[in-house]
């Protein structure tokens, strides 16, 4: 696992591509769970395939790493993560609190607590700024509601993560990551 590297990387990032500030968040993920995983990240996490080992200017190719290249859609990822697990590979997915807006991200992390599968759902809970989206509930009620193991975590703290990610185990799980203001 190549922290400095990563770091380095998040480091070098456009500020508009909304990587600072989830270094801890993707660390403690990855270090949480085995190499067998299969990741699903977003834009802001694909970082996570230089601490498996892949060159900081191939990380789009990383799929030896068991990173799948970040797509546009929330759903459509959440939907590809739940599919991979029910085919008997485990997964990541890391959302963001905008994605629980979506029909077909609720819809997977619903499928996913009905089947038994394999999955873990990071979501990256912004109480303000930027990244911050209206909730009619707050997250951990929600998973806990789909039937989902819940875990929550601090954003700031890799260790928190970590600990939350072994603490839903292989899943069906959610770990709720309160991201740190500003």
């Amino acid at each position: 696992m190549s922290t400095a590297a990563f770091r380095a990387w998040s480091a070098g990032q456009p500020s508009s591509a909304g990587t600072r500030g989830v270094e801890a968040l993707v660390e403690g993920v990855v270090a949480g769970v085995s190499k067998r995983v299969w990741l699903f990240p977003g834009r802001r996490e694909r970082g996570a395939a230089i601490l498996r080992g892949a060159d900081a200017e191939r990380i789009s190719a990383a799929r030896p790493y068991k990173v799948v290249p970040p797509g546009a859609s929330p759903s459509a990822r959440a939907m590809q993560a739940v599919g991979v697990a029910l085919a008997g590979e485990p997964a990541v997915c890391f959302l963001g609190t905008g994605s629980l807006g979506y029909g077909a991200a609720q819809e997977a992390m619903q499928f996913a607590a009905a089947r038994s599968a394999p999955v873990v759902f990071v979501l990256s809970w912004y109480v303000d700024g930027p990244f911050a989206a209206p909730l009619a509930i707050e997250p951990a009620a929600f998973g806990r509601a789909l039937g989902l193991k819940v875990a929550t975590a601090s954003g700031a703290d890799a260790g928190s993560v970590q600990a939350a990610v072994a603490e839903v185990g292989a899943g069906p799980g959610l770990v709720v990551v309160a991201m740190p203001h500003g």
